[in-house]
């Protein structure tokens, strides 16, 4: 019956508009002053995008937190927005905690999910006040102890769990035998059963509750009602064997999808499915912190990449549009052949009549093909259903919509190619500039050249 409900939500839902946040004349201005390709993003669909998050979780019977993965987009200005909706930052490396140790994030709204789990990298952030700390194995554990008992912090200690169950998702975080997390029984030290047991015979530890992550884009939700099924059964087992067993926090991770080029259900139709199974929870083993972690879906579609027509060619009724952009900057349409919805937008400095007399034609063939600059058979562009590219003249603009999650953290220097600034819409109507472009210069001395 759910799988019906899901597919009937995915009938229902029409082509998302792209979220367009500024004007022609602005983009045009910002194009004059910093040059492209460049990143532009929106502060307030970064705080709308918390609060429908939250919103989705309401008919939970107990308390919610947001928190936001800093890996799909760490830059600074972002993550101070999101500081003023008071968010949990979840961060992954010792990198991730220098940036928020620069911006003095209270170390309460931090959790930390490594992959390596190593004694320097749990010492560094204990030291820094981070209590809570997800564990993925049991040298893990060992590791995080040795660390508590050095720096003298009785850490909140997160296990991070492999349901092993099935996703249909872009990316899948849960299968047999995975990389993340441990699975929930199996005889052996790294699983669930044993690291949880440990916790608590474990007198420098204090256990937290539990985490998992079962993939990117998931758009059928049958996985989440396995997932917790298989949870409640480790939580009875673990009653039954330890005294006063309870839990304070669960984190089910992220996996809200966004829209690219499919229809997508909305947060809430998402929760819908299996929020009566979080509440049974509740009801069974008491109450506790719901912890809703996203990287992607609050950031994608705060932002926009504006990049240049700077080339075409036109044969067999085909049209090659080539761009002064390329995967570097755009890495997931190579990776995960992304489709990100684009409009083209006049250049309105076209006043060469030689290079630009053509770029309000509209092109009436039925196959258009963006490619990027960069010498790789894989620097082309799909695109979306919602996609328009009829004026993709030379010299106009291209706009790439939804690319504020992986895409600037993505940046590759490949061909001596240079970071482009980022700007950012604040809420009060202001376009200010929040990453600096980089230049030749600064590459060369970056990959070294002023070394003797």
């Amino acid at each position: 019956m759910v799988e019906n409900v899901v597919q009937i939500i995915q009938n229902k839902k029409t082509l998302s508009k792209t979220n367009r946040f500024i004007t022609n004349e602005e983009i045009n201005q910002l194009v004059k002053e910093h040059g492209t390709p460049l990143y532009l993003v929106d502060e307030g669909t970064l705080h709308e995008k918390v609060l429908e998050l939250k919103n989705a979780y309401e008919k939970f019977h107990g308390h919610v937190r947001i928190a936001y993965s800093i890996k799909a987009n760490f830059n600074p200005s972002i993550l101070k927005a999101f500081m003023k909706d008071n968010v949990t930052f979840d961060l992954t490396s010792l990198g991730e905690l220098f940036f928020i140790r620069e911006l003095k994030i209270n170390p309460e709204n931090v959790i930390y999910t490594s992959v390596t789990e190593e004694l320097e990298e749990y010492k560094q952030v204990l030291s820094y006040g981070v209590e809570r700390v997800v564990v993925s194995s049991y040298f893990g554990l060992i590791n995080l102890s040795q660390a508590a008992n050095i720096v003298g912090i009785v850490p909140k200690v997160m296990v991070r769990i492999n349901p092993e169950v099935g996703v249909k998702a872009e990316v899948r975080a849960s299968y047999k035998n995975g990389k993340f997390g441990v699975p929930l029984n199996g005889g052996k030290v790294d699983s669930a059963y044993y690291i949880v047991k440990s916790i608590f015979s474990n007198p420098l530890l204090e256990f937290e509750g539990f985490h998992f992550h079962l993939g990117s884009q998931i758009t059928n939700f049958v996985c989440y009602i396995n997932a917790l099924e298989r949870l409640n059964s480790l939580l009875n087992k673990l009653k039954k064997e330890i005294p006063n067993f309870s839990f304070k926090t669960l984190d089910i991770g992220g996996g809200t999808p966004v829209f690219y080029n499919e229809p997508v259900p909305t947060p809430q139709e998402m929760a819908s499915i299996y929020i009566d199974k979080l509440n049974d929870l509740v009801a069974y083993h008491g109450k506790f912190t719901l912890m809703i972690e996203s990287g992607r879906f609050l950031v994608a579609e705060s932002s926009i990449m504006i990049s240049k027509i700077v080339n075409t060619k036109e044969y067999n009724d085909h049209k090659i549009v080539i761009l002064d952009t390329g995967y570097h900057l755009l890495l997931d349409a190579a990776l995960l052949k992304q489709e990100y919805p684009q409009e083209i937008v006049s250049n309105k400095s076209n006043n060469n009549h030689l290079y630009f007399s053509n770029s309000n034609k509209q092109y009436t063939g039925k196959n258009i093909h963006l490619a990027g600059r960069l010498c790789d058979t894989f620097d082309v562009f799909p695109t979306s259903k919602i996609s328009d590219l009829s004026y993709a003249n030379l010299g106009n603009y291209i706009l790439f919509y939804n690319v504020g999650a992986y895409s600037l953290v993505f940046n590759m220097p490949f061909h001596c190619q240079t970071k482009p600034p980022v700007l950012m819409k604040t809420c009060n109507g202001d376009i200010k500039l929040i990453r600096k472009g980089t230049s030749f210069n600064d590459l060369y001395i970056e990959e070294g050249g002023s070394i003797p």
